[in-house]
């Protein structure tokens, strides 16, 4: 795979924008189709209806595939100037500013609006236990804590995972400094194995619940990952073909499902139950891994060849600038969907199957809030390169790129990345 040097004149990945707006997508089906009660007709579509179902019940493991973007965009400024040789040390106080200017304030207005809606709808009573959980919502300290975990809006756990990994980046880059990423990785990989069993040490001595699933700490080694693709992405390590090979990464993502479905049936606290958990969300990471890297390469293969596509290769290309605009939103999408979800199934039409209602009313109503929430919302606070200085930058890398996850949806995801 050739580094990346001669990028779009857009400044952006379309093939990353894409992949944010299918997670997203996923994720929206998943909660809006799923997850909707009485969706499959006693009817001939019944198995029909049942095998969509099933299909999108498996759209929230996007939240991997947001994860991996993630530690390829954060990292994507460190990995550029160190290809371009004018490596820069990544400030603590600057990376934090920028990251606060962009993702805090949507998240704000986002937040408030679930609790207007929560005020209007169904009260809302001020005790010890609100004010505790509304603190750490603000801080984005709510993951920790199984009882705000999903409290107020159940997708804003990956918000907080997302903060905190951003945190563990400068350890992250310390450790493949000093020791290069096989270190990083097995420093990463421990880390999920050791809050896993301090969880359980927690819990057998004291009753009380440490949150797993929803721990900064289990994720390190997904979103590592990403890091590392980007710097495949620019030459920086090169990793072997088999890191492309999109057999080997759906065979990991199948496996991963197909752990998911079985755990619920497998004893806890037993040997399969343990490893099958902690291979899991991995297994997903290294599937999505495989597809980041093989979709880069390919848009790189697509500029650096300067061929047209064929008929199929037009086909594809329209489909993946369809994912990529909606890639563009996805952050303002993961922030708000939840909410729109169950206020628009009041204007559905009754007379019709819950899963077409879905398809035909709920998805597109998520979808068009999100983007106004992200016209109105998120873009005034993103970058605007209004320096010259700013414009062959930015046509040089890709802007989002620079952005982050936060979204993740379970994430968006997105955002035009354009911040940093």
């Amino acid at each position: 795979m050739k580094p990346l040097n001669n990028l779009p004149a857009t400044g952006r990945l379309q093939s990353i924008d894409a992949l944010r707006g299918v997670a997203a997508l996923g994720v929206v089906l998943y909660h809006a189709v799923s997850r909707t009660p009485n969706s499959v007709p006693q009817n001939f579509l019944r198995w029909p209806a049942k095998s969509i179902q099933f299909l999108t019940s498996f759209g929230y493991i996007g939240v991997f595939l947001f994860f991996v973007i993630s530690g390829f965009c954060i990292h994507l400024k460190w990995a550029k100037s160190r290809a371009a040789g004018q490596e820069k040390p990544i400030q603590f106080g600057s990376f934090w500013k920028r990251r606060i200017r962009r993702l805090y304030p949507p998240y704000l207005m986002a937040f408030a609006l679930f609790m207007l809606m929560a005020a209007l709808s169904t009260g809302i009573n001020v005790t010890h236990f609100f004010v505790y959980d509304v603190v750490m919502h603000l801080l984005m300290l709510h993951n920790l804590d199984p009882q705000t975990c999903y409290s107020i809006n159940g997708v804003f756990w990956t918000l907080a995972i997302e903060e905190q990994l951003y945190l563990a980046y400068f350890l992250l880059l310390f450790l493949r400094k000093r020791w290069g990423w096989g270190v990083t990785l097995l420093a990463c990989a421990t880390a999920r194995v050791g809050w896993y069993f301090f969880s359980h040490a927690v819990w057998v001595a004291t009753g009380v619940g440490v949150p797993v699933p929803e721990a900064a700490a289990v994720h390190w080694f997904t979103w590592a990952l990403g890091a590392i693709a980007v710097e495949a992405a620019f030459g920086l390590v090169k990793l072997p073909r088999w890191c492309r090979n999109l057999w080997l990464g759906g065979a990991s993502i199948i496996l991963a499902s197909a752990i998911s479905e079985l755990l619920p049936n497998t004893q806890k606290d037993t040997l399969p139950h343990t490893l099958g958990w902690l291979l899991m969300h991995p297994l997903w990471g290294f599937g999505f891994f495989v597809l980041v890297n093989r979709v880069v390469s390919a848009e790189h293969a697509w500029l650096t060849q300067l061929r047209e596509p064929g008929a199929i290769g037009r086909l594809v290309a329209k489909s993946v600038g369809a994912a990529a605009t909606v890639g563009v939103f996805s952050y303002s999408l993961y922030l708000t969907h939840e909410l729109v979800i169950m206020e628009s199934w009041s204007f559905t039409i009754r007379e019709l199957p819950p899963m077409v209602n879905a398809f035909a009313i709920v998805v597109p109503a998520t979808i068009a809030f999100a983007w106004l929430f992200f016209r109105f919302c998120e873009k005034p606070y993103m970058r605007n390169p209004s320096r010259k200085a700013d414009e062959t930058e930015l046509r040089r890398v890709p802007a989002y790129q620079e952005d982050e996850l936060t979204a993740v949806f379970p994430q968006t995801i997105p955002a035009l990345a354009d911040e940093a």
